[in-house]
């Protein structure tokens, strides 16, 4: 990709702030790394050039990115905001849809076939394998000495966790991220039911979501739209006190099969369904006819690329929006009351061309790309600062959001998932899912039946992976 995109007019006025992001987000083998304490300079000829000014990079760089309907227009922005002030240096993106089915077969064919890319995107739970196969460049030497320390707030876990490896960074993060509930008010005012607030309990969202359920007739209404997937249930889970494993980093035994997760999945994988009924099944969701965004559904757990799908000034314009705000995840057993967090972005592949590829990514993590970024994908900022200063204005104004405070509150409480020699991705997609949510959700086995066998077959596969 050698030619350089061309922004549309759409996306000049998103840069020129004369319109609004929201529109925009519903149209996106290599060298061992050196140690942390060395600065990653690459080849002088792709640092440095005749034309180039002082400290500029020359020469070409290729960026694997992943190309949502978010992303897709930030990464033809940022190049070219990029561009106008580093204009030896050319990026050639390739953008692959649906990330989590083909983004990384292709990256990690590329290795294989000795074409790696120079910078790719990674989500936060996803790269260590990379790193640990010593194909990963470290960056904290770059950050520090470029001033961009900032977005690595190791004061919070899910940070350290999502970006560093045995002490080392890695992860050049794009965006922080965090889970909450959206409710949509129209329901809780037809049915004369306050709002939640943020010191609601799990006992009242189970009561909440029984009394706006109403499936009399064909306009069928449930108070909680479930996610199904236990990646997204991770809250759910936590909020009992327990954990899936002994350690979220780098986990050697996995206890699924406890008693408090074991009743806590029963409700939430299968109870809220078919029992209680206040899901929908995933074929109704996938019909449209019962999901928040149609008015089919209450309360919907999500994370903040969800806000511009409900409510921007383009559906307000159209009469068509949903009228919704956010609150914490309802406390549960816990009184630290984790919520589900990371950080993501981009990490360095090894090889000759490190030092041009940070000046692209740290230009994406800085503050000029920051703004573009998240202004234009809907997305949180790299660090708490800038979410506080510049990205809650901004979805209070584009999306009507109130208590956006409340992403703030739920990220300082945020824990990652699960991180370790077996990505989570493989976890759900090689255990979890057919031996567990599966048999959950089609209502085929209780909790109980189903988690032993998730043990087992996930500890084999964490042994495995030892040897």
């Amino acid at each position: 990709m050698g030619e350089k995109k061309q922004l549309s007019r759409r996306q000049m006025l998103l840069l020129s702030g004369k319109a609004s992001l929201a529109v925009a987000v519903l149209a996106a083998c290599g060298q061992s790394p050196q140690s942390e304490s060395q600065s990653s300079t690459g080849d002088e000829s792709a640092s440095t050039g005749d034309d180039a000014a002082p400290g500029q990079a020359t020469g070409e760089i290729e960026f694997l990115a992943w190309g949502d309907q978010a992303d897709l227009p930030a990464w033809d922005a940022l190049t070219q905001q990029f561009a106008e002030v580093n204009p030896n240096l050319t990026v050639n993106v390739s953008s692959v849809a649906e990330p989590n089915q083909n983004f990384y077969p292709k990256l990690q064919t590329s290795i294989a076939g000795g074409t790696p890319p120079d910078i790719s995107s990674f989500q936060g739970w996803e790269w260590q394998t990379y790193a640990d196969r010593d194909l990963l460049a470290p960056v904290a030497d770059l950050a520090e000495r470029d001033g961009l320390m900032a977005m690595y707030d190791n004061s919070i876990a899910s940070v350290e966790g999502s970006t560093m490896r045995n002490g080392v960074t890695f992860l050049v993060p794009l965006q922080i991220a965090t889970m909450l509930m959206l409710y949509a008010k129209k329901p809780f005012d037809d049915a004369g039911i306050p709002y939640p607030t943020d010191d609601w309990t799990f006992e009242q969202f189970v009561e909440i979501a029984q009394q706006l359920t109403n499936t009399d007739g064909d306009a069928k209404r449930y108070g909680y739209q479930a996610n199904g997937q236990w990646f997204r249930d991770i809250h759910w889970i936590r909020s009992t006190g327990a954990q899936e494993f002994d350690q979220l980093i780098d986990p050697t035994q996995v206890i699924f099969n406890q008693p408090e997760i074991v009743e806590m999945v029963q409700m939430i994988a299968q109870d809220f369904i078919h029992t209680l009924n206040i899901s929908p099944l995933q074929a109704d969701i996938d019909t449209g006819a019962s999901t928040i965004e149609t008015g089919g559904s209450a309360m919907k757990y999500e994370g903040p690329w969800f806000l511009a799908r409900l409510n921007n000034p383009e559906l307000r314009e159209q009469g068509k929006q949903v009228d919704f705000d956010v609150v914490l995840m309802p406390q549960g057993t816990d009184t630290e009351r984790p919520h589900r967090g990371w950080a993501e972005g981009v990490a360095l592949l090894n090889g000759d061309n490190v030092e041009a590829a940070w000046s692209f990514a740290s230009f994406m993590a800085g503050e000029e790309g920051q703004k573009t970024y998240s202004e234009i994908t809907g997305r949180m900022p790299n660090s708490l600062t800038m979410v506080e200063s510049f990205w809650l204005p901004k979805i209070g104004e584009l999306f009507q959001v109130q208590n956006g405070q409340a992403f703030i509150e739920a990220f300082r409480r945020s824990e990652v998932d699960v991180i370790g020699k077996v990505p989570r991705s493989q976890m759900w997609s090689e255990v979890v899912k057919p031996n567990g949510w599966d048999p959950l959700l089609n209502n085929s086995a209780t909790a109980a039946e189903v988690l032993p066998a998730v043990d087992e077959a996930l500890q084999r596969l964490i042994d495995e992976s030892s040897t």
